[in-house]
């Protein structure tokens, strides 16, 4: 790969670094500034699906393939920016990073491919400030956080903001994560931070950057999405976690670089600034290209253009890739080690029409590992592989288990199992039994299957024909309805019990127990213990007994 622009100053004043960049090309009125944007990489080096042994979309290695060939363009300073969420999601960056100890490979290659900075995301604290800032220590490039705060010292907790001369232009770089981390993660995690609202302090940090550090070009890196829509301005529900609507109407910010929910935003305007996401996993690269022209005023922008470049067929960039052979021969060698036995073969068809044997493998080990009477664990997404009988491999089970949680063990009432209950069931949202051949549920498009949960140690029936709130029924426990006022145990994981997904009572409730292993590890623990695994179904949940039929089909978002 050749080598990236290099710099040529670097002064560091407090949080912000200014570092001047050698243009390619000078004019007196005129100059190019090409911003090229990443987010939610989630460990996504090479183009290898790791769980499933294929080839994949997107990754790093692609994108500097595309980020070379537009650097020798020779059109002006090129700017490489990610929005977070970049150490989490891979055995490739987990095995390494996390279980060994060893640099962040996808650091290393951000640092091959010339990255000039990055916002932190809130996956970057899921394995706890040691891993956090040994990456931090190990790139090339700041981390950015400006509403991340030390809590004893009232000061941030992360570089705020950098500036690069890029030619004649000052360019000011704003970093921050959503601030709904502490509804997420783990408090020992992020212990001794907090986290402001974006929108507060970007008011803050853009008269700083425009009054005193006189920049021309204000560029927000957000691990932030939309709060409402696009188009109409609806709200999304998402206010909480998404500020990028309330920060596209800030005065000031030119050019809003988006992440956190993954979707594809080609560039576009919104409020004053330009807003866009390049969705996740490497898959597609943003390009923005911004024409200034100076005038009386200094440099403004005389036009621009952009869009989201899709990766999936760009060739690999060889020196990436030499540099990741050996480590991708390891990890693939771990992944392949065998864990246990599976007597049949286990499939995830049907699953969020009824229990299933998959689902009740994960509330299985839940409840053995923490002793709780109920679990609550959610629906399993068209992406997790069946599991063929016989040998387990450590493969399938990050395949099936996707996340990096623990487990939580709570003090929970039946009324608030019931409410807990009623809020996964505003998924299931109708029948429609116009057909001959069967109904068809009707489910909530904006609620991801990851947030559609479903609960063991207690029988229930969804009637999706019911009103919000009033769609769980015939709860009961070892045969006898359950007693609203009796308190029960119930364990689910760490994003849960932090309110995750917005249930209720949660994040509120007494914590009886926390685990120190992640579902991956109590998992394979699980299936060595038990040898020769038979999957078993206790068919504790239905939706209304005509949806068991094979003729029912669910319409998915």
């Amino acid at each position: 790969m050749a080598g990236r622009l290099r710099l040529s100053t670097i002064l560091i004043v407090g949080c912000a670094s200014v570092t001047t960049l050698t243009p390619q090309y000078a004019a007196a009125q005129h100059q190019r500034l090409t911003l090229l944007h990443t987010s939610d990489l989630h460990g996504s080096v090479l183009p290898w699906d790791d769980f499933r042994n294929r080839p994949a979309d997107g990754s790093l290695a692609q994108v500097a393939t595309l980020v070379e060939e537009i650097r020798h363009e020779g059109d002006g300073t090129v700017l490489v920016l990610d929005s977070g969420d970049t150490i989490q999601g891979t055995p490739l960056e987990q095995f390494p990073h996390v279980r060994w100890s060893e640099p962040s490979p996808t650091i290393a290659t951000m640092n091959l491919i010339g990255y000039d900075a990055m916002a932190v995301g809130n996956h970057e604290f899921n394995f706890g400030l040691e891993v956090l800032r040994r990456a931090e220590e190990q790139a090339d490039f700041p981390f950015l956080s400006a509403n991340t705060i030390a809590e004893t010292t009232g000061t941030p907790a992360f570089q705020t903001h950098m500036v690069i001369k890029a030619g004649d232009i000052r360019v000011g770089v704003i970093g921050m994560v959503t601030p709904n981390i502490p509804g997420w993660e783990r408090p020992e995690h992020y212990r001794g931070l907090i986290f402001r609202p974006m929108d507060e302090v970007a008011r803050e940090q853009v008269r700083l950057l425009r009054d005193k550090e006189d920049c021309d070009l204000i560029v927000l890196l957000a691990h932030t999405g939309f709060e409402k829509d696009l188009d109409d301005g609806a709200s999304s529900g998402t206010e909480h976690e998404d500020f990028a609507w309330r920060l596209a109407q800030i005065p000031g910010v030119d050019v809003l670089l988006t992440g956190h929910t993954h979707r594809d935003i080609p560039p576009r305007k919104v409020g004053g600034a330009i807003v866009s996401q390049p969705r996740a996993r490497a898959r597609l690269l943003t390009r923005i290209d911004l024409d200034f022209e100076h005038g009386t005023d200094g440099w403004r922008i005389a036009s621009w253009e952009g869009r989201n470049l899709p990766l999936i067929d760009v060739v690999p960039d060889e020196t990436i890739k030499a540099s990741m052979a050996e480590l991708h021969h390891r990890v693939a060698k771990a992944l392949d080690g065998p864990v246990g036995n599976v007597t049949e073969a286990l499939s995830v068809a049907g699953c969020r029409l009824r229990d299933c044997a998959a689902l009740d493998l994960i509330h299985r080990v839940q409840l053995e590992a923490s002793g709780a009477d109920l679990s609550l664990a959610s629906l399993l997404t068209d992406r997790t592989p069946d599991l063929s009988a016989g040998p387990v491999t450590w493969r399938w089970i990050y395949a099936f288990y996707v996340y990096p949680n623990t487990l939580v063990k709570v003090a929970v009432s039946g009324a608030e199992i019931k409410d807990i209950l009623e809020h996964a069931a505003r998924y299931y949202d109708g029948l429609d039994c116009a057909s001959n051949t069967g109904c068809t549920l009707l489910t909530d498009a904006t609620i991801p299957h990851y947030n559609v949960d479903t609960m063991a140690g207690v029988s229930y029936r969804l009637d999706p024909t019911r009103e919000v709130g009033h769609r769980v029924r015939d709860m009961r426990i070892q045969g006898h309805a359950v007693d609203l006022h009796q308190v029960f145990t119930l364990v689910c994981n760490n994003y849960r019990a932090a309110g995750g997904g917005g249930y209720p009572h949660l994040a509120e409730t007494e914590v009886v127990w926390q685990s120190s292993d992640e579902m991956t590890d109590l998992i394979g623990d699980f299936i060595a213990r038990n040898g020769s695994w038979q999957p078993e179904i206790d068919n504790n949940w239905w939706i209304a007994p005509a949806l068991t039929t094979e003729s029912t089909t669910v319409v998915t978002p």
